[in-house]
């Protein structure tokens, strides 16, 4: 991985403001793990080779890519390039960007090589952003990121959302890409007490690398509830956690992904009961076809003294192909007697039965298939809200399958 470290991380001056103490750690650190390879347990189903094979380009001046248009009403933050338009925000009453300041970044550490995409991040940033939100936000906040045909650069945006407290919103999260770059994004949201946040990825892409790293922080009586529709990408990599921080925190993931040939999509959740009385759910499910790859790890810990805590995990997955394959972990990792948790697990094919049914009552072979899809992998789906969120979705999910 050393030419890829001289590719993406090249020994050069960084930028010359009040974060470049900040990088020049970050690019040490990272000079000290090098990238995750299959060996790397975290990464042992997702090789990041397919970069070693590209020539990132310089960041010119971006296309700008209107954002699609929404059947709601919202607040559209757009992000050209990975490079936010503050100019073209018009934010909502109780709603606020700011630039982080340096010294919330000087005491960050990741870890080991698991951790080098985040590392990478902090060493290359050129913007780090803070979306503060106070009160209830009645307009859904869209955070647009859109990326052209001719994008072959490597970006690294930054964003910490903090909600403070009592505050509530609905936050989306709209990505798009049609080009052949890197996209390697590190997100913070911190939910203080009694703080709810309902937090939507809808991703769609196309042969650039896209990876992610969120973090939340849930402190007492807050509620963060997540709801991804993963539609593929040449390479995609999603690390979400969630720390449930003091009593009566929620946290609920729910997600779907489809793949396709040449497609590779990996979703590593975790979800951490720090204390007792905190509740956590998950459901994702995976439908890969063709040639794609998917993979699922969902880590759910619960520490010791976290007594009265509950959780459930559970993924479901269909190979709808021979070529197609999924590799799915489900974690339980529990120090505390007096809880409850339950996980399930399960990989299979659509029933022949079902397609009969379908093809007995005059559907043509591929309608059957579809509606079956369809009904399997909009379960999580379900309780969007609202309604008319709901239903862009799972139009979208429609479309595709």
């Amino acid at each position: 991985m050393a030419a890829l470290l001289q590719q993406l991380a090249p020994e050069a001056e960084p930028i010359d403001d009040r974060y470049a103490g900040i990088r020049r750690r970050a690019h040490q650190r990272l000079m000290e793990h090098g990238f995750p390879d299959l060996k790397t347990e975290a990464w042992k189903y997702t090789s990041l080779r397919v970069l070693e094979k590209r020539e990132f380009s310089e960041q010119s001046e971006p296309t700008v890519v209107p954002p699609e248009a929404l059947p709601f009403d919202a607040c559209v933050i757009r992000f050209d390039g990975g490079l936010l338009d503050d100019a073209s925000c018009d934010l909502p009453e109780g709603v606020r960007l700011e630039p982080v300041d340096p010294s919330e970044l000087v005491n960050v550490d990741y870890g080991d090589r698991a951790d080098a995409m985040a590392w990478l991040n902090l060493a290359r940033f050129e913007q780090a952003w803070k979306l503060v939100i106070d009160g209830k936000v009645d307009r859904p906040l869209v955070l647009s990121m859109a990326f052209a045909e001719e994008f072959s650069a490597s970006v690294h945006p930054r964003l910490k959302i903090e909600l403070n407290d009592g505050a509530e919103a609905l936050l989306i999260e709209q990505q798009r890409d049609h080009g052949e770059g890197l996209v390697n994004i590190v997100e913070d949201i911190e939910l203080k007490r009694d703080a709810r946040l309902r937090h939507v990825i809808h991703r769609r892409n196309s042969g650039s690398v896209w990876v992610q790293r969120t973090r939340v922080t849930v402190a007492a009586d807050a509620d963060y509830r997540c709801h991804a529709l993963e539609l593929a990408g040449r390479l995609v990599r999603q690390d979400l956690s969630v720390h449930l921080l003091e009593a009566g925190a929620n946290g609920e993931i729910d997600g779907v992904a489809f793949i396709d040939s040449r497609q590779h999509v990996d979703w590593h959740t975790a979800i951490d009961h720090e204390v007792g009385q905190t509740n956590s759910r998950e459901s994702f499910r995976i439908l890969a076809d063709g040639s794609g790859v998917g993979v699922f790890n969902g880590r759910i810990h619960i520490q010791r003294g976290a007594d009265d805590s509950h959780s459930d995990l559970n993924t479901a997955n269909l190979l709808l192909s021979e070529n197609a394959r999924i590799n799915i972990k489900p974690e339980l990792e529990i120090y505390a007697e007096e809880v409850t948790a339950s996980h399930g697990a399960t990989i299979g094919q659509l029933e022949d039965s079902a397609l009969f049914y379908l093809r007995s009552r005059g559907l043509p072979a591929e309608t059957a298939m579809a509606l079956l899809k369809f009904g399997f992998a909009a379960a999580p789906l379900e309780t969007v809200k609202p309604d008319s969120l709901r239903d862009w979705l799972t139009e979208d999910l429609h479309a595709v399958l």
